[in-house]
């Protein structure tokens, strides 16, 4: 009679045969990639991966292990085609190197000199550029509707506070594309006139995103009134016009500096690491080899399933998701656009499938950009 050591054995012995075949079968896999990379054909082809999965389901003689060998085929043919696209990669020798971001044109940002947006726009575009600044994140894109600026630049996401939602309903409503995004650490500040103390403060300014990144320390000093304004560079000019000692901003040392004001605390926002995205929009697509991100926008029905199948695209031409956002469709109860973001070019074959498989089954379908990540 067996004990487990005569099972572990058997085991081993079964594993060995397994990675021998493993092996070969990854280099067989290689081959079909070059193959089909000479012959223009796509790496992930669905009808033959069912059809692998189907014919080793039947092989089975115990149907109760029928779950498991799909799991284990699944899984086996994901590694395929991960090594498929590798090879891909490596014979097409593919450029990582960030192409040049200087586009010629004038630029547009929501709040004044001295806004986290200016910031942005100086630190991806340089200085010394045509620029408007504008009251509300719709002027920018009104703004760029009327060919008033070339580009745009708009916060759109903080580490701490999360997503802002109204600048991702207005790419949808006004149809630009991304062509870019840029990341900056925030510092918040209390900032004030010259002989504005702790003790003698009333009102705070500041943009509503400046009150939530510093919530914080604003719940220690309940007793000030906080004014939801503009923008924090805006505030920090508000204190400045009101000229009342009472009277404090929520906003970046450079805008503190503009208006002559003074840093009352240094670096109050909730997290050390405050770090806001934003992106650059413009008229039209602009793809070249080196944009790796693409933001899209696809309906999401009220259906058992259905966000597991359109994701699960993604899954199945191996593409690496960056971030989902959910916003609800107007006047459609229960019904959502999903805002996705994922790694990949447009020319790259995965991710031509993925979004072709979406587009088919999506009642609603946008593509919003293809850019390079900020670095």
């Amino acid at each position: 009679m067996m004990d487990l050591s005569d099972y572990r054995k058997e085991i081993d012995e079964i594993d060995e045969e397994m990675t021998r075949l493993f092996e070969k079968r990854m280099d067989v896999a290689v081959k079909v990639a070059e193959y089909k990379i000479n012959n223009k054909l796509p790496i992930f082809n669905g009808g033959r991966e069912a059809e692998v999965i189907h014919k080793n389901v039947k092989r089975l003689k115990n149907s109760n292990y029928e779950s498991l060998i799909r799991k284990y085929f699944n899984h086996l043919m994901e590694l395929s085609r991960a090594l498929q696209q590798k090879r891909f990669n490596e014979i097409n020798n593919y450029s990582t190197e960030l192409s040049g971001r200087i586009r010629d044109g004038k630029l547009g940002f929501q709040g004044l000199e001295g806004s986290f947006s200016e910031e942005a726009m100086i630190k991806y575009f340089g200085g010394n550029r045509e620029t408007s600044h504008y009251e509300t994140f719709e002027d920018v894109f009104e703004a760029l509707k009327k060919n008033e600026i070339d580009y745009g630049i708009l916060p759109v996401e903080n580490t701490s506070t999360g997503a802002i939602t109204e600048v991702y309903d207005l790419m949808n409503k006004y149809g630009f594309y991304i062509v870019g995004e840029e990341c900056i650490k925030i510092k918040q500040h209390l900032i004030g006139l010259e002989g504005a103390t702790l003790d003698n403060i009333k009102e705070v300014y500041s943009h509503p995103q400046g009150f939530q990144q510093s919530s914080e320390f604003l719940n220690v000093n309940k007793e000030w009134v906080c004014i939801p304004y503009y923008n924090t560079a805006t505030s920090v000019k508000k204190v400045y016009d009101l000229n009342d000692v009472t009277k404090v901003a929520i906003g970046s040392e450079r805008a503190a500096k503009l208006y002559g004001l003074k840093i009352l605390v240094h670096n109050i926002n909730n997290q050390c690491e405050n770090q806001t995205r934003f992106l650059i929009i413009g008229r039209n697509l602009e793809v070249n080899e080196n944009c790796d991100k693409v933001s899209v926008i696809f309906s999401l029905e009220d259906e058992v399933g259905t966000l597991y199948s359109l994701l699960n695209h993604f899954a199945e031409n191996n593409i690496n998701l960056k971030k989902i956002e959910s916003r609800p469709i107007k006047n459609s109860p229960w019904k959502y656009l999903l805002y996705v973001d994922f790694d990949g070019n447009l020319n790259s074959i995965e991710v031509k499938n993925a979004l072709k498989l979406i587009q088919k089954n999506s009642e609603y379908f946008k593509l919003l950009g293809n850019y390079k990540k900020f670095s």
